[in-house]
């Protein structure tokens, strides 16, 4: 069992890496959108529908949906039997191999329908690890569940509340390393830089894949007896 959890902990840390590159390889080209969520985004349709005027409009509801559609599919594809989180795996390897190969002068939310796309199937497919619930695609939940769970320690010297704000603190750190190597990539290849992303890609399918192995073993082992 303690094997199982550092796997599925080392995941979700993995998957914090490829978020956070995703998130920092849209805002840092693209005019500070955050491909990752969408709550600007909707804020943004809000004020259109209300009568402020942008040329954005459509292609903004068009991301939306999206993002949409991403959410829709990880409740349909299991009811068709594929593995969640191989498929988002794979789906964050296309979003970056495309985001590489787009034109510097395509509209900006078009340009992120792919990180949409992916980081809203990714959000859905790996949702925590060690028994708590955890975005792998921004930070602002993690920081409040690490600011109070730390705060609590300090309060009461609860353990627990200890252990929660350390493995926060790791989402939070393995997040924004993704989010540095995206400017260094970004920095030193333009847009080409989203390639250097399929480098924790290439890690998570590989502990996935193991994973996944593991959990089809330990299937057969418990049918054996």
């Amino acid at each position: 069992m303690k094997q199982y959890d550092n796997m599925e902990r080392w995941i979700h840390q993995n998957m914090a890496v490829i978020g956070g590159f995703m998130g920092g390889y849209a805002i840092l080209n693209h005019h500070d959108l955050f491909g990752s969520a969408q709550t600007a985004n909707m804020i943004s349709i809000a004020m259109d529908a209300a009568g402020r005027l942008d040329a954005d409009f459509f292609v903004r509801v068009l991301g939306l949906l999206v993002y949409m559609a991403g959410l829709a599919s990880t409740v349909i594809l299991p009811k068709l039997n594929f593995n969640l989180k191989l498929f988002s795996v794979c789906l964050d390897a296309a979003a970056l191999v495309l985001s590489g190969l787009l034109p510097g002068g395509l509209n900006d939310f078009i340009a992120l329908y792919p990180l949409f796309f992916a980081s809203s199937v990714q959000w859905c497919s790996f949702k925590g690890a060690d028994g708590f619930v955890s975005a792998s695609i921004f930070s602002t939940n993690n920081l409040r569940q690490f600011t109070t769970s730390f705060t609590e320690y300090f309060c009461s010297g609860d353990r627990e509340a200890l252990r929660k704000g350390k493995f926060y603190g790791k989402v939070l750190f393995f997040f924004h390393s993704g989010v540095a190597a995206a400017f260094l990539s970004c920095r030193a290849f333009g847009l080409k830089g989203a390639w250097i992303g399929l480098i924790p890609v290439c890690s998570a399918l590989v502990l996935v894949c193991i994973d996944c192995y593991g959990g089809v073993r330990e299937q057969k082992a418990l049918a054996a007896k």
